[in-house]
């Protein structure tokens, strides 16, 4: 197959305010550059999931999901692997985050994740990215060792009012990216061969 593959960067962040879609373009951005991707995109608060988590969307095959729910499918299906783009909230993920990931089953299994996390601590959101690490195990993908993470992202912009950190932090992003895109490429060649077994 090509090793020019589809990823989905999501930003994770719902909330008024919310600094998630800066990194998220600046990291989709570095990722387009990379030349290993096509890139989509994919915000949350555009999503427009349903409110209610219903069981039919995660685990019927016969029931017609809603609008929104096949839309968001259709391109997290697409993608070989995700960046997914993330706040700390109360040493966790935000919830939009959360119940993006629980109405999908299939459409993240045996592809590789990344994370990049922003926080008001020294951490950065890395609590946020370690939960991710124990939640997407259980829909059978596969979060990389790289990460990214931006400390008190909110003491970083200068006078113009641009962040400052972006432009010392892409060599990591590019060390990120490589290491995505192995992961990807191994993975998609490998459901190419072999359909990933039933988990039930």
């Amino acid at each position: 197959m090509s090793d020019r593959l589809n990823l989905g960067v999501i930003i994770g962040s719902t909330r008024e305010g919310r600094w998630a879609p800066a990194p998220a373009k600046w990291i989709a951005g570095v990722a387009e550059q990379h030349g290993g991707f096509d890139v989509d995109l994919i915000d949350l608060l555009d999503a427009d999931l349903p409110q209610h988590l219903v069981e039919d969307d995660m685990w019927s095959t016969e029931a017609d999901p809603s609008a929104p729910v096949a839309a968001l499918s259709e391109r997290l299906h697409r993608a070989d692997a995700f960046v997914v783009v993330s706040g700390e909230y109360n040493m966790s993920i935000p919830a939009s985050l959360k119940h993006a990931i629980d109405y999908y089953m299939n459409e993240w299994a045996a592809k590789p994740v990344a994370m990049v996390t922003y926080g008001g601590k020294i951490t950065g959101g890395q609590n946020a990215a370690q939960h991710l690490r124990q939640i997407f195990p259980e829909l059978r993908t596969m979060t990389i060792r790289n990460s990214i993470a931006f400390p008190r992202f909110y003491q970083h912009f200068d006078d113009r009012g641009e962040f400052t950190k972006f432009g010392e932090t892409e060599p990591a992003a590019k060390t990120l990216l490589d290491e995505l895109h192995w992961w990807a490429l191994a993975l998609a060649n490998a459901r190419n061969a072999t359909p990933l077994p039933s988990p039930f």
